[in-house]
């Protein structure tokens, strides 16, 4: 009986990895972590074909362009790195302000970093619960504003005056450019969006956990970040 040959499935090589790739589907259930711009992996993508080695890449992420000229940053273009420049291995995400540790967009000249997904963010979305289009701006509202902080919509958290927001300039309605940009984190009002909500908490979660990973290569810890709760207003003044 003639036996079974193992199928040789194509691959391809991507400069971010030593090894060869191919392409698989890949199930929410998996719980797979890509590793261009650390999200949860769905659908196409592609892993190595070393069966001890745990990279992967969404399709999305294997074809990033590897220079872009982006509006929030007009004076340099931003090129593709798929490891930070820096000796701590990581950086913090000056659209987002949260760090990464893999695929980042650099200016070398102005030492600028951007996620490659926070790079290719809409520049409008619509959210259920504001009757207006959010529109993507580079800094904070009150940025300029001597004594005066910006404080997201949904999470009532404290937006650095430097870090992008989804904002409604007619309401000054505004949020974080993540999961508080889509989806509200509490008091679910209608049917389905419970599953959205905790999908949500589920990638917030994964982002807080690289965060802390980010942290313990870093020997000096930033953390301005100021929480608040309850219904108070966006602004504050600060006491110097």
């Amino acid at each position: 009986m003639a036996s079974r040959k193992p199928v040789n499935r194509p691959s391809v090589k991507h400069p971010s990895h030593k090894h060869p790739l191919h392409i698989f589907k890949a199930h929410v259930e998996d719980e797979i972590i890509c590793s261009g711009c650390e999200l949860e992996l769905t659908g196409e993508a592609f892993k190595c074909t070393k069966s001890d080695c745990d990279y992967f890449l969404h399709k999305s992420c294997f074809d990033l362009p590897r220079e872009i000229n982006h509006k929030s940053h007009p004076n340099h273009p931003l090129t593709l790195l798929h490891s930070p420049p820096y000796e701590s291995n990581a950086y913090g995400c000056d659209a987002c302000g949260q760090y990464g540790s893999s695929f980042i967009y650099h200016c070398s000249k102005c030492q600028y970093d951007v996620h490659v997904g926070c790079a290719f963010l809409p520049d409008t979305l619509e959210r259920e619960d504001h009757e207006h289009s959010l529109t993507l701006v580079f800094n904070s509202p009150c940025k300029g504003r001597e004594g005066m902080v910006f404080m997201c919509d949904v999470c009532k958290e404290t937006v650095t005056e430097n870090l992008w927001v989804y904002h409604c300039k007619v309401c000054d309605y505004g949020t974080h450019v993540h999961s508080c940009a889509v989806y509200e984190n509490h008091e679910a009002k209608k049917r389905g969006e419970e599953e959205a909500v905790l999908e949500a908490l589920r990638m917030e979660s994964l982002r807080n956990a690289r965060m802390e990973l980010a942290n313990m290569r870093i020997s000096n810890k930033i953390n301005n970040s100021v929480i608040h709760f309850g219904d108070e207003p966006r602004y504050h003044w600060v006491r110097k």
